[in-house]
């Protein structure tokens, strides 16, 4: 086995996830000259000059060895660079070395001994800062969260010397993703309560719709058409109205109106969002066809579901605690559950995968700016315009070149092109524009309604056909009593423990006995009791996790050293986690028998 291959099997063994982009064949920029007795590398680029690389460490970016750090590290020409920071970093801090050209990384394989690193936890990265969304999603894990407060950035000699400009893309990438997850961390407690207020209003409805669960499978090799409200959707009209009838359409709900303007009746209108802006824009004042049905997230103004009764389609939605604990109260299934991603075209495929439409035909998804706004004419969008932000992004176009788009609409791409790589229906994009959507064949929509719109299908008959969910409301009710007795007895075990931490607080001194000091530690460890507690229930972690999140950031900004400073503030953050974890059960509380439909069980 010779070098290259040993580094492979060593890498490989970590059990760690690393993001290698494709080699992009030309010419090779560098020769590999030699290595001198220091460990100094030499190296001749394409244009004869001779540069070096040095084992040298920068003493101004050195890591902490008292915090768990996420280091992003630039540069994999020298290892032993790699170790000797390494050795200076805390032992659990992550290293994510980012190689802006790929070939320092193939010459590493071939020359260095990555056993070098096996004491060090690192992620290797050679994508292009454009191709980063996949790192982005594994660092933002909740596994590695904590970490965002407490980053570090290196640069290995080479590109402090010779290329600092490689490093730039990739620098405002990482910034602006860790600004945004910032901003998308989760709802605040508040905000959450909102949304179990809309849910446990909206499920008393759920009894006179079509049991979700009946649905799946149930409009099989029937085409889908998700009809968005990008700007091309205008030059496409006239071709949708070909399909009505031959395919189910599906509308998101800011583009329903203009479909029905244009004699096109969508057989679902979707929505998402809870705010009463919804309700407003898009619901309040408008009348809709009796035969038109609604497929709505639980968490929406109670208003919207009210407004459609016998026809709504109300799913549990995929990969959110709250709806486990829910689905777990109702006594539902996995087949309750929809993926709904972040917006309502979201929503629409996730529904048409649900009940194994096929194909599924993607229509005004534009995800970028058109000639003449974001939306196509005749919405809520062009009396009141989105402002185009100077974000200055490009992505690859449905045809060829690049178009403008935002950070929202590529983090929506990205959803979509997740959706599709996990389902083996033909996904079309009939689009016609905007931005190209992997994982889908482009085709034009008077194309696609022509090759699949073969046979009648009567959507609103089916429909009509679907058992109502059987829910047995004393059961629910009795769960739902035993969960508040339950939370109700916590909350006075973390308010007893409360106490006692914020006692320790008011007589604090700068210098205690030993006996004093581990009887305070003592104390304080029983709160790991009450912190792990959060993440068995499901309710209680999906209302904490926003502001739970930058709590443990808080935690783990703490120095590891043993002086009284340091201990000091861990009780104090550990004061705040009780009186969050206190006050939350008290609302989750209050929330549940205010808003739960009792008469439901009458």
């Amino acid at each position: 086995m010779d070098l290259f291959e040993e580094n492979i099997m060593v890498i490989s063994q970590r059990g760690i996830q690393d993001f290698i982009a494709d080699m992009v064949p030309g010419e090779v920029p560098f020769d590999y000259v030699g290595t001198d007795a220091d460990g100094v590398k030499i190296f001749c680029g394409n244009d004869d000059k001779p540069f070096i690389l040095e084992p040298m460490i920068d003493e101004t970016r050195l890591p902490n060895p008292y915090l768990k750090q996420l280091i992003f590290f630039f540069g994999i020409g020298s290892l032993k660079e790699i170790r000797k920071v390494a050795s200076l970093a805390h032992k659990e801090s992550l290293f994510v070395i980012i190689e802006p050209n790929p070939y320092f990384l193939q010459h590493a394989l071939s020359h260095e001994n990555f056993k070098m690193l096996n004491n060090t936890n690192y992620i290797l990265v050679t994508e292009r800062p454009e191709g980063l969304s996949e790192l982005f999603k594994f660092l933002f894990s909740s596994q590695l969260f904590y970490l965002l407060r407490n980053i570090t950035f290196y640069f290995n000699s080479y590109y402090r010397k010779y290329d600092s400009a490689s490093v730039k893309d990739y620098l405002i990438k990482i910034t602006v993703a860790i600004k945004h997850k910032y901003f998308n961390i989760g709802n605040s407690i508040h905000d959450s309560l909102i949304g179990l207020v809309n849910n446990l209003k909206n499920i008393k409805w759920m009894s006179e719709n079509a049991d979700v669960a009946k649905l799946k499978g149930a409009f099989s090799e029937v085409p889908a058409f998700v009809v968005s409200a990008g700007p091309s959707l205008d030059k496409n009209m006239r071709h949708l109205k070909e399909a009505q009838g031959k395919g189910i359409i599906i509308a998101v709900d800011t583009i329903a109106k203009k479909l029905l303007e244009n004699g096109i009746s969508p057989d679902f209108i979707c929505t998402v969002e809870r705010g009463e802006i919804v309700w407003e824009y898009f619901y309040e004042k408008q009348e809709y066809p009796s035969n038109l049905y609604l497929i709505s997230s639980l968490v929406t103004d109670p208003r919207i579901v009210e407004m459609f009764k016998h026809r709504a389609v109300l799913p549990m939605r995929s990969s959110v605690r709250e709806y486990f604990w829910l689905s777990e109260k109702l006594g539902l299934s996995s087949d309750h559950f929809m993926g709904m991603g972040a917006s309502c075209a979201h929503l629409a495929a996730g529904f048409a995968f649900h009940v194994g439409a096929s194909p599924i035909i993607m229509v005004g998804q534009d995800l970028a700016y058109g000639e003449k706004g974001t939306h196509a004419t005749g919405t809520i969008y062009e009396k009141k315009p989105i402002i185009e932000k100077d974000e200055k992004l490009f992505v690859q176009g449905y045809y060829e070149g690049n178009v403008k788009t935002s950070n929202i609409w590529l983090e929506f791409k990205a959803i979509f092109e997740s959706m599709f790589k996990m389902n083996r229906t033909l996904i079309i994009n009939a689009t016609e524009g905007g931005a190209r959507i992997e994982e889908t064949t482009q085709l034009d929509l008077d194309v696609a309604v022509k090759k699949y719109c073969i046979n009648e299908c009567n959507v609103f008959e089916r429909m009509q056909n679907v058992p109502l969910h059987s829910i047995e409301w004393d059961e629910v009710e009795s769960k739902i009593k035993d969960y508040i007795n339950n939370i109700e007895e916590l909350q006075v075990k973390v308010a007893k423990h409360l106490d006692v931490l914020k006692r320790y607080n008011r007589v604090w001194k700068h210098s205690m006995p030993e006996k004093k000091v581990q009887k305070i530690y003592d104390s304080m460890k029983k709160t790991d009791l009450y912190y792990n507690t959060i993440f068995t229930d499901q309710l209680l972690y999906h209302n904490m996790q926003g502001p739970l999140a930058i709590l443990m950031q808080k935690f783990h900004a703490i120095e590891n050293t043993d002086s009284l400073e340091d201990l000091k503030e861990n009780l104090r953050v550990q004061i705040e986690l009780c009186e969050m974890l206190e006050n939350t059960i008290w609302l989750i509380i209050q929330v549940i028998r205010e808003n739960f439909p009792w008469e439901s069980t009458a």
